[in-house]
């Protein structure tokens, strides 16, 4: 893909992980940001304004990715007819953590299903959802905050 359509299906420059318009990877998103024609610097359907707090009313995310690259599989048949190929067993593993999936993960993935860029070169293989309970205090056992907490 042409380096110009990575960086509106991310939002970022590829180099230094600005966000459009910027120079460092670190500087605020802005997501009013148009160009001399009124036209947002980030597009409407670029992953980082989709995933950002102020595009989903506040819902953030403690997130992280794994990037894996596991080498390249030969697929081999021969006789008729002769074939060889290959495929790259590559991908991101995504965990992220939060209090609410609701209100969090589930908020934010929503749109993103539907609107992202970032879509046409992803596919979803497996998911999973795990409860981890807090630390505990001297006396207490674990979960035991969970147990005695009732939540409509």
């Amino acid at each position: 893909m042409p380096l110009d359509f990575q960086e509106q299906t991310f939002g970022r420059h590829k180099y230094s992980g600005a966000p459009l318009g910027l120079n460092d990877e670190f500087d605020p998103l802005d997501l009013n940001a148009a160009d001399k024609d009124g036209n947002p610097i980030i597009p409407e359907s670029a992953h980082v304004r989709l995933a950002a707090a102020a595009s989903n009313g506040g819902a953030q995310i403690l997130r992280r990715p794994y990037s894996y690259n596991d080498g390249v599989n030969f697929i081999t048949e021969r006789w008729p007819p002769w074939r060889q190929g290959m495929e790259y067993d590559a991908g991101l593993f995504f965990v992220c953590y939060q209090r609410d999936p609701r209100t969090g993960f589930i908020k934010i993935f929503d749109k993103m299903a539907r609107f992202d860029m970032l879509n046409q070169f992803v596919t979803h293989t497996g998911g999973g959802l795990f409860a981890c309970p807090r630390g505990i205090a001297q006396g207490e056992f674990v979960g035991q905050r969970l147990f005695e907490t009732s939540r409509p």
